[in-house]
């Protein structure tokens, strides 16, 4: 399924791009409200990243509203993790390296709480 827009947004974040030589560029993150696929009980949550050279918009798919939500926030770790060691620059986020977001580390984060 191809997205033309995030729709709704429901979260955003900035992020700053700091290149070599000292310039900054603003990074935004978009976060859609989580949606049915037509046709279909299961769910997807629309993502935009924007400010580098490709702006698609994503998404990450789950059986529900909350299991699709969890899959794009972890895309959107994956995919700036990758963004972040292909620019020229470093990806900041309240002058932390730690972009805030979800990194998916093993199965035992599943059994947190029990």
């Amino acid at each position: 399924m191809e997205l033309a827009t995030v729709g709704e947004v429901i979260a955003e974040r900035r992020l700053v791009l700091v290149r070599s030589d000292g310039s900054r560029r603003e990074i935004l993150v978009l976060l859609g409200k989580p949606q049915r696929f037509p046709e279909s009980d299961d769910c997807y949550c629309p993502y935009q990243i924007v400010g580098f050279s490709t702006q698609n918009v994503r998404y990450g798919a789950g059986v529900d509203g909350f299991q699709a939500l969890q899959l794009a926030l972890r895309q959107i770790a994956t995919e700036l993790g990758l963004r972040n060691n292909s620019e020229e620059g470093q990806l900041s986020w309240l002058d932390q390296l730690d972009l805030g977001f979800p990194v998916h580390e093993g199965t035992d984060d599943q059994h947190n709480g029990s």
